[in-house]
């Protein structure tokens, strides 16, 4: 149901995708800058040997710059003749600074290179932006400058009214954004779009035992 809803949304944007004019005056326009992406993967572990304690949850950070900090953690449970399964998750950031400083956990190669992934293949890079121009009360014109080769391109999107998600058209690109918030380091709320790729990735990872992997998109905009 919601790949036919999806589905039809698109058709229906294709005209303002393809440039083609909407001449509907436009009576709200927000923008969503990007000051930091992140990407969080978590995948199931496999069992211990009955020798082994079973790993509990484990979180992990870096950045994709070759910089960053992170900590981890991990819990281990006891037992008479019996094993589990646990899971662990790791979060990869970009602030686009290129700095940062700390120590780090070890982190999963796999984990590793599916966050470098994410923030790699992200269509809008630290620095860029959305901005959605509404001339319907539920849908506009969208331009986006991606911060990357791609520049500024226009595309469409679709908010019903007090929805928590955006529908996003651009370049190839199609996705459902979530609208939630984060408290920034000013102790401001703004907005914070999160991406669910779970299923790409473990369709491109189908033995990785992958449960989330999600891309965090962190705006300076205020929070309402």
């Amino acid at each position: 149901m919601k790949h036919t809803v999806i589905t039809a949304l698109l058709l229906a944007a294709l005209p303002l995708a393809n440039g083609c004019s909407d001449n509907s005056e436009v009576f709200y326009s927000i923008s969503y800058p990007i000051v930091r992406i992140e990407a969080q993967v978590t995948v199931t572990e496999s069992e211990p040997t009955p020798e082994e304690p079973s790993t509990g949850e484990g979180t992990e950070t870096g950045g994709n710059d070759g910089t960053g900090s992170g900590t981890g953690t991990d819990g281990t449970e006891t037992g008479t003749g019996g094993t589990g399964t646990g899971t662990g998750s790791g979060s990869g950031s970009d602030t686009g600074t290129g700095e940062g400083e700390g120590t780090e956990e070890p982190v999963d190669p796999l984990v590793a290179q599916i966050q470098a992934e994410v923030l790699a293949e992200a269509p809008v890079q630290v620095g860029g932006r959305y901005v959605l121009d509404f001339t319907r009360y539920n849908r506009g014109p969208l331009t986006v400058d991606t911060a990357s080769e791609a520049g500024t391109v226009q595309g469409a999107f679709f908010k019903e009214p007090g929805a928590s998600e955006i529908n996003l058209f651009f370049l190839e690109d199609n996705y459902a954004c979530t609208i939630s918030s984060y408290r920034d380091t000013d102790g401001k709320y703004k907005v914070l779009l999160t991406v669910d790729l779970t299923e790409i990735y473990q369709q491109r990872y189908p033995s990785a035992g992958l449960t989330k992997v999600v891309r965090q998109e962190y705006t300076s905009t205020p929070s309402n």
